[in-house]
């Protein structure tokens, strides 16, 4: 039969000398311990206090930025430095002034951050909305638009029902009329045919500036022998009876034939090159 024996403690007063020695070495170790951890918290609490202040001063900031750039955007849309005030054009013709503008499709006060993106498009626009504009360049100045634009010399104008319309250099013709010319140009009327109209103008680009400036109007008198015929009603009265294929050419020869001339009358170059008297054929 086992028998079961129970351990019981040692009091005080039954321990030996160096078990007392030992227990107390326990409780000092203890008690140090204790003391270390106390210690390093309390150097730990400082770093953590810092840590947190530095984390809360960086989310603080962002809020500010964040928020400041939805104040300066808010402005930005509101105030008037954000929105179109002017549209200028660098020309000194009011209907290509006109045309220019109209094409461009720019507002006033429309918003220009709709405008900035779209530059490129706006300027070729330009260009091909307007016969006469070579290129367009659009400048921003604050609020206000700059259109700087490179026109094609302007030779005359077509007669089209009760408007003149302003023809280039090109053979292009302006899509927006005026109720009369200006500058002293030659008139097209009842050019129909646009390659011969094209044809013509560029006849006439060839010509001197001398004999540009004495020309007051050119018809289109096509017939079946000649579909190039024309007829010039000249400042100095008299009137020229040409062909669109050769009349550059034969034109060199106008002054030459005026000299001779007593009276003003007709100045035949569609087949030869002479003149006659008006009323005699």
């Amino acid at each position: 039969m086992r028998k079961s024996f129970k351990k019981l403690k040692k009091s005080e007063a039954e321990l030996t000398p160096w078990e007392k020695a030992q227990k107390k070495r326990q409780q000092q170790k203890k008690h140090q311990h204790h003391k270390n951890d106390s210690r390093s918290f309390v150097k730990k609490l400082p770093q953590t206090n810092k840590l947190r202040k530095q984390r809360l001063a960086k989310g603080t900031v962002q809020l500010i930025v964040i928020f400041g750039v939805l104040f300066v955007s808010s402005l930005f849309f509101i105030l008037p430095f954000s929105r179109i005030l002017s549209v200028n054009v660098n020309t000194n013709d009011a209907e290509t002034r006109l045309a220019v503008i109209k094409a461009s499709d720019l507002h006033y006060y429309e918003s220009l951050i709709g405008v900035w993106p779209q530059t490129s498009k706006i300027e070729q626009r330009i260009h091909e909305k307007v016969p006469s504009v070579k290129k367009a360049k659009i400048q921003y100045e604050g609020s206000h638009i700059i259109i700087d634009i490179q026109e094609y010399p302007t030779i005359g104008y077509v007669m089209k029902g009760n408007k003149y319309y302003k023809l280039t250099s090109s053979g292009m013709i302006d899509k927006y009329g005026a109720n009369s010319p200006s500058g002293n140009y030659p008139v097209f009327y009842n050019f129909k045919n646009n390659s011969e109209l094209k044809k013509m103008t560029h006849q006439y680009d060839k010509l001197s500036k001398n004999l540009q400036k004495g020309i007051s109007e050119i018809h289109s008198e096509p017939t079946k022998a000649d579909p190039g015929k024309i007829k010039l009603y000249m400042n100095d009265g008299n009137q020229v009876i040409a062909s669109t294929d050769t009349f550059a050419q034969k034109m060199q020869y106008y002054p030459n034939i005026v000299s001779k001339m007593n009276h003003t009358g007709v100045v035949d170059l569609e087949v030869g090159a002479y003149s006659y008297p008006y009323g005699k054929n």
